[in-house]
This record gives structure tokens, sequence and C-alpha cells, in this order.
């Protein structure tokens, strides 16, 4: 389990500097209303914006249980996952999920995310494009389709 503490001291500073400047960091969230807050948000959403946030969601949560297999053959799958910023704020918080309801619940938190922070949204799309990059850099077949080919 990796070591949480600088995270810690980033929240509580940001929530420091908050109560100094008199606001209160959740009230521009949709977490702050709780789950009708929640629901608000996915009904006032469009189908096109909806559709494409449940999308990249899934296909990224898809895209990091595919290669956290893959990393007990090639640890670098991991080291490169990890050393990146999206690796604290949406794989250990929501990208790994567990199978079932509670791995759609995570989903589905993950989506009112991406429909509420437009920056947090254009970070997973980055950090997707990571994770494709490290599933062509280390195909999971390399013989099929020409996966692993060298450029």
């Amino acid at each position: 389990m990796p070591n949480h503490t600088e995270m810690i001291e980033q929240i509580r500073d940001e929530h420091r500097r908050a109560e100094l400047s008199g606001t209160n960091p959740l009230t521009r969230s949709p977490w702050a209303q709780g789950l009708p807050g929640m629901l608000r948000t996915v009904e006032a959403a469009n189908d096109r914006d909806l559709c494409h946030a449940v999308y990249t969601c899934t296909l990224a949560t898809g895209a990091l249980h595919d290669l956290m297999g893959r990393a007990s053959a090639k640890p670098e799958i991991l080291t490169l996952l990890t050393e990146d910023v999206m690796w604290r704020q949406w794989a250990v918080v929501g990208g790994i999920t567990p199978k079932g309801a509670p791995g759609l619940a995570a989903v589905a938190l993950n989506t009112v995310q991406y429909l509420t922070e437009p920056e947090w949204a254009a970070q997973l799309g980055r950090y997707m494009f990571l994770m494709h990059n490290l599933d062509v850099a280390y195909p999971e077949h390399p013989d099929i389709l020409g996966g692993g080919m060298e450029a």
C-alpha cells in the first residue's frame, strides 16, 4: 500500500487555504449535495456528453485493469503508471475497481466527476493516452495484429 502522506498534506493545505479565504471547497462540487447533487449532474448532462463520459470512464477502467494484469510480467508498466499524478487522483481512488456492483458504482462516480470537472476529465484523457501507449509498447499477445512491432 503506497504512503499517501504527501497527498493528505496537500488536501489539508487546500482546506486551510479555503478556510482562510472564507470558502468551502465542496460548495462548488456535486459531492457537496450528496447523492441528489450527483443525480442532478447526470440529469442535467445532454445525451452526448453523458455517453462520452460513461464510455471514457469505462474504457479507462478496463485499460487500467488490463495493464495491471500485465504488470507482474512487466513491472515497468506499474512504474510508469504510478509515476503519473493521475495514479493518485484517479487510479487509487476510483480507477481500480472491484467486480460487480461496487465496480459499476465506482465508474458511475468517475462519470459524475468527468462531467463536473473539465480539468480532471482532460487529465484522465491524457492518462488514457499513456495507457494506450503502454498497451502498444507492452502487448499482451505480441504476435496478434502486429502488436509489439518495432517502428
